[in-house]
């Protein structure tokens, strides 16, 4: 199973640039036969898994900035229907409107909104049916039904530019582009998650396998005794791909 946490990724990054500077260390002494552990393709490697790492590491900000962004689109939805609901007292529209647009309110006060802890889990939570992402969407198709039922009564014309049907439809479009965004962005962090654990865990030439023939060249080469391999064998490498 793939690890919520970004630290042990990153632990695994640390390391293999410190057997990198152990290599460069050693000198014209670190000869390996396999390319995968040759110097110039360690140092390459060294610097490809940190852009990797760091590449999820500001999606992951990404997606919690737009998680922050879409509460502040959301934060007043409900007061605003209620207000809607309060000025179609004074405007034209008909009895029957006013009882459905209290039934799209009443949905609509009765959602609940979650905030994510941190960004993180937000990726697996994109891809669920959690109660906060069903809040969210559930607060827009609700919002958007009670719009639509203004503009089709035709008779809620009030001038407040907040509550009238042209502010509405702006509210609304701005609640489904923070939607959207949240889903764009999650998909974003997964996509680069899945580069990054393809090249740290799948493979003869990963991150896991490069360490690991290293440490059993440095090994072979002086023995399990000696300085060398005693100055690098408690680098630790944890395999956290998907299993």
């Amino acid at each position: 199973m793939k690890s919520n946490s970004e630290t042990g990724h990153y632990k695994n990054v640390v390391n293999l640039n410190a057997l990198k500077v152990f290599a460069e260390g050693l000198g014209a002494e670190y000869t390996p036969q396999k390319d995968s552990l040759k110097l110039p393709n360690l140092i390459t490697f060294v610097n490809e898994a940190t852009t990797l790492h760091n590449a999820v590491r500001d999606q992951i900000n990404t997606v919690s900035l737009s998680v922050d962004s879409r509460q502040l689109v959301f934060e007043n939805v409900k007061p605003l229907s209620t207000k809607v609901i309060n000025t179609m007292g004074s405007t034209n529209v008909l009895p029957k409107t006013i009882e459905d647009a209290k039934f799209i309110n009443a949905k609509i006060q009765g959602t609940r909104i979650k905030k994510k802890p941190d960004g993180e889990k937000l990726e697996e939570e994109a891809k669920s049916n959690s109660v906060s992402r069903q809040s969210y969407d559930s607060i827009y198709e609700n919002f958007k039904s009670l719009n639509n039922l203004m503009q089709q009564d035709g008779n809620y014309n009030p001038v407040e530019i907040d509550v009238n049907v042209a502010g509405l439809t702006t509210k609304e479009s701005e609640m489904l582009a923070a939607n959207q965004n949240i889903t764009t962005q999650t998909n974003d962090l997964s996509n680069k998650r899945i580069l990054r654990n393809n090249r740290f865990y799948v493979g003869d030439i990963s991150l896991i396998a490069v360490a690991s023939g290293i440490k059993k060249y440095i090994r072979g080469k002086y023995g399990v005794s000696s300085p060398q391999f005693t100055q690098i064998k408690s680098l630790a490498f944890k395999d956290l791909g998907i299993k």
